[in-house]
């Protein structure tokens, strides 16, 4: 059996500034709001303020720390969970920088502690998303219809280590 390779999944400038951005409105949204419902005890605001820091650990508990390459299969590391793509029927995995240009995000997160979800452009059509860093995407086209795209911190060597048929 072969050791199981890690990747870390480092965070891009947008993704850093987008994170800490998009929590600061959050936090002092629910600060406000935990204020006003002391002046007004009304439990909209303290509703308001629950669905806010639910965001803020769901978005957090979607973010993608690293990727490993276990055999067969791409475990992707999140916060305290992982997410398994089987790769036996993995048929090509490139490098490619500019993978997510000019991208639609259809479902999931655009930028708040991660890209992921589900996305469309020209280039790749739909595809799914894992990514931190859209620069070093690494394009993985799985069967005749599924696309991934990852975002590890050596994508070349990431490819090189992937088990292509």
């Amino acid at each position: 059996m072969t050791k199981a390779l890690f990747f870390k999944a480092p965070w891009c400038q947008a993704l850093t500034y987008i994170t800490a951005g998009t929590g600061v409105l959050l936090v002092a949204a629910v600060i406000v709001l935990l204020v006003v419902a002391q002046l007004n005890p009304n439990p909209f605001f303290y509703f308001t303020a629950a669905l806010l820091i639910v965001v803020i650990v769901l978005s957090a508990a979607f973010m993608v720390r690293g990727y490993e390459i276990a055999g067969d299969r791409l475990v992707i590391q999140r916060l305290g969970w992982q997410t398994e793509i089987a790769l036996n029927d993995l048929t090509s995995a490139t490098y490619d920088p500019e993978a997510m240009d000019k991208s639609l995000r259809l479902f999931g997160n655009g930028g708040f502690f991660a890209f992921v979800g589900k996305f469309r452009n020209k280039k790749l059509g739909n595809y799914d998303a894992y990514a931190t860093a859209p620069r070093l995407s690494v394009v993985l086209e799985i069967g005749d219809k599924k696309t991934v795209v990852i975002t590890p911190e050596k994508p070349e060597q990431f490819v090189e280590n992937l088990p292509v048929t």
